[in-house]
């Protein structure tokens, strides 16, 4: 039997970020096929514990959210929406041919967004999340997780998925956030 592996990704304009995670709770919800009951590990990493056989990811932005589950593997998630980008943060987070394939994009920025996808997904799916910029260079060629582009059919919207190759499920038994119910 082939272990599930499902991501969505749905378009939208919330303009707060509870209004962002509430439709990413609720997209969780559809891929799951289930109302579920969201809790956080002490990471600040959602999980479901009525499903605890499945690992989730999810991701907002101002005009998309995106919902990632997969049975028995690590799975992280990341969407990102056009916007202004610092040059000193391309520097901070990316590698040398990183940079240097961003500054010969036709659009830099979507260009720097894609490879900010990635690594965020890869972080998420170590289950480690963004700890500085340090972790960012480190997610740059991962080699215990498959990543894969999203085309989210959305303009100027990225999103990227990392399925771990094998890792353990972390240990979601220390909650610091309330359940949430999707």
């Amino acid at each position: 039997m082939t272990p599930r592996v499902e991501w969505r990704v749905k378009s939208g304009a919330w303009h707060s970020l509870a209004e962002q995670r509430q439709a990413a709770y609720s997209l969780l919800a559809e891929v799951v096929g289930a109302a579920v009951t969201v809790d956080h590990d002490a990471a600040g990493a959602p999980f479901l514990p009525d499903h605890p056989e499945l690992h989730v990811s999810i991701s907002h932005c101002p005009t998309a959210v995106a919902a990632a589950v997969a049975q028995g593997r690590n799975i992280g998630i990341d969407i990102e929406s056009r916007r202004r980008i610092d040059p000193s943060l391309v520097m901070r987070v990316c590698i040398p041919d990183e940079v240097a394939a961003i500054q010969a994009a036709a659009d830099p920025t979507m260009a720097f967004l894609r490879f900010w996808t990635r690594k965020e997904a890869v972080l998420k799916c170590r289950g480690t999340g963004i700890k500085g910029f340090g972790s960012m260079l480190e997610a740059a060629s991962p080699t215990d997780c498959t990543l894969h582009d999203i085309d989210t059919l959305l303009p100027d919207t990225v999103a990227s998925v990392a399925l771990a190759n094998e890792c353990p499920k972390p240990d979601k038994s220390s909650s610091q956030t309330p359940k949430l119910q999707a």
